[in-house]
């Protein structure tokens, strides 16, 4: 495998790492505004 292929399949990881990252932050967020709904809801 020569360098350039292996900095090729580095970047595809980093890219997928980021993408990763980003999607846990997502749930993150998504998760504390249903928890929130939830506590209006029930006037927690």
């Amino acid at each position: 495998m020569n360098t350039d292929t292996q900095g090729t399949i580095v970047a595809e990881i980093e890219a997928e790492q980021a993408l990763v990252a980003t999607n846990r932050e997502l749930i993150r967020r998504m998760e504390a505004k249903i928890k929130a709904a939830i506590n209006r809801v029930w006037g927690i």
